[in-house]
């Protein structure tokens, strides 16, 4: 066979190969930090801008829920998990549990164990299953320097340490079930340690604006796909400049 040829060939197999493993089925498990603006729908825009073929997409999304009660007071999370052949299934924790993990054993100890739960739980109707657990953001800055309604000093002493527990707490559960991390609070945290950050928390300090979710989006994008870059097209509600510049921050 014609040399050129024989590489043509090889590279078509090698990306019919890498399109099909792109994932059919996509389960959120959450709570408002996943449905405030709809995140698995700006998930799916970013995947079609992409060129990919949209997944069907499915969330259990009930507000404040933690991973414990998805597993003893959600039956819905449970049934969702249980329809099984998920090809992803995202898990994200209460906004605060993991950086409380740090210093309270008893939520901890909630933390770690339901993480292993749902996990057990995912892959014993979804063997082939990829997980990631949605590494959620800090409080803004406001939230220390007001002491906004749910202040309380247990999150850390400022963003950088509420961020820093977040972090260690997500990569612990992660690595511990065999997972993925999709560090959607890292790039948020580089946003706002960058000379023109954008304001990403509505006024509450706590839950994203849109610019937040198109953020955690392109991550979770980031974190399924693998592509070599997230420069999509889809920019919602966005300015051209304003998608660039979240862009930018995925890593």
């Amino acid at each position: 066979m014609n040399r050129p040829f024989a590489l043509l060939g090889f590279l078509l197999a090698t990306l019919a190969s890498a399109l099909a493993a792109d994932p059919e089925r996509v389960l959120f498990i959450g709570n408002s930090y996943t449905s405030v603006n709809k995140l698995p729908d700006v998930f799916a825009e970013v995947v079609k801008s992409a060129g990919r073929k949209v997944p069907v997409i499915k969330a259990q999304t009930p507000g404040g829920q933690t991973l414990k009660q998805h597993l003893t007071v959600q039956p819905k999370s449970l049934a969702a998990i249980d329809e099984g052949k998920w090809d992803v299934v995202v898990l994200q924790g209460q906004s605060q549990e993991p950086a409380l993990a740090e210093v309270s054993p008893a939520i901890r100890a909630d933390f770690v164990d339901s993480a292993a739960a749902l996990c057990q739980r995912v892959r014993a109707k979804s063997p082939q299953v990829r997980i990631v657990f949605y590494e959620t953001w800090a409080r803004h800055p406001e939230f220390w320097n007001g002491q906004g309604k749910d202040f309380s000093a247990s999150l850390g002493k400022d963003p950088a340490e509420m961020q820093a527990r977040l972090r260690l707490w997500y990569e612990k559960v992660a690595k511990a079930n065999d997972a993925l991390v999709a560090p959607v609070g890292d790039a948020w945290e580089r946003n706002y340690l960058s000379k023109q950050p954008l304001r990403l928390h509505v006024a509450d300090h706590s839950h994203p604006d849109f610019k937040g979710t198109y953020l955690a989006a392109l991550v979770m994008y980031k974190t399924i796909y693998q592509p070599k870059d997230v420069a999509v097209a889809y920019h919602g509600k966005l300015s051209e400049a304003e998608a660039k510049a979240l862009q930018a921050l995925v890593k």
